[in-house]
């Protein structure tokens, strides 16, 4: 009928659907048809055309590992027959290039591992633009391991304050207690803050009280219990920390915990390998919460059986 808009059935759409992802799978096998011939040819093998066919591969799929692996080698070659400056331009040109792929594929590995390296190839890398870089990406997603992992990875080759980053965990930590990656960042940080044995034995104190917000207000997230596991590990290494009172006082807190969640693993795990570290406590009042844990997780049961052996 004249006048009436078509509408195209659910068939239809699946056809056009099907037709537009063949296109885009020929034009993406054509592009590494050229990619592959031109490597394999002696006089482009190493040029800024495998420079520009390499990165159309990469622009449509990132996982390409070995392709990330030639660019290096080409900018190699570029290293023995190019001068300095030009080689930086081309260094500054591939970081706006990983740059692009990380804002459409921010967890692919391999972009994450290339930007370190090119980063380090740098005369002089702009770390306080990457930091803000990362901080940019985890305001999109907290969670993104690779983005922490390149966030230690500028603290460990730049001169940006460490202090600075610890506040950075923390507001991190206090947005969402739940995040793993930011307790971590956190436990990597301090130690080379307070090397001072007194100093760092109080600020460890400190992030007991810090950590103890966290395990309250969500006990049943393994993230902040697993940063005090290292907060008892820590402390326990230091000369004359007096690390027993400290971890009397932590178990006191926890059994707390405990009345108020009674059905939750967390604080009856921390509590009993408390008790463990203290020493001293009936091995039937340890057998108990090891059979009552068993109960709550017995995904967890192997775990749980091999602490027996611990008491």
């Amino acid at each position: 009928m004249h006048g009436v808009l078509k509408v195209r059935t659910t068939e239809e759409k699946a056809k056009a659907a099907r037709i537009l992802e063949l296109k885009k799978i020929e034009e993406y096998n054509s592009i590494v048809k050229k990619y592959t011939d031109n490597r394999e040819s002696e006089q482009g093998k190493y040029n800024e055309t495998s420079l520009s066919l390499s990165q159309k591969v990469l622009e449509e799929n990132p996982e390409f590992y070995s392709v990330w692996n030639y660019r290096k080698s080409i900018f190699n070659q570029f290293k023995e027959t190019k001068e300095n400056e030009e080689l930086q331009k081309l260094y500054l040109n591939e970081m706006k290039f990983i740059e692009e792929c990380i804002q459409r594929f921010p967890k692919s590995y391999w972009i994450w591992y290339h930007r370190k390296w090119i980063s380090l190839k740098l005369d002089s890398c702009d770390w306080e633009r990457e930091t803000k870089l990362c901080s940019k990406l985890l305001n999109l997603d907290l969670r993104n391991f690779h983005c922490w992992s390149y966030r230690r990875f500028i603290i460990q080759h730049s001169n940006i304050p460490l202090e600075k980053e610890l506040e950075y965990t923390t507001t991190k930590i206090e947005q969402n207690f739940s995040n793993y990656s930011s307790w971590h960042q956190r436990s990597s940080i301090l130690p080379k803050i307070y090397t001072d044995a007194e100093e760092f034995i109080a600020k460890l104190q400190e992030e007991f009280e810090f950590v103890r917000n966290a395990t309250f207000t969500e006990p049943k997230d393994s993230s902040s219990w697993i940063y005090h596991k290292w907060l008892v590990h820590t402390i326990k290494q230091i000369p004359n920390s007096n690390y027993i009172d400290i971890l009397k006082n932590e178990l006191e807190q926890t059994n707390e915990l405990i009345e108020l969640e009674p059905d939750c693993k967390w604080p009856i795990l921390i509590s009993l390998l408390l008790k463990i570290e203290i020493g001293a406590y009936p091995q039937d009042e340890l057998k108990d919460q090891i059979n009552l844990l068993i109960k709550l997780d017995n995904d967890h049961i192997n775990y749980y059986k091999s602490l027996f052996n611990k008491i």
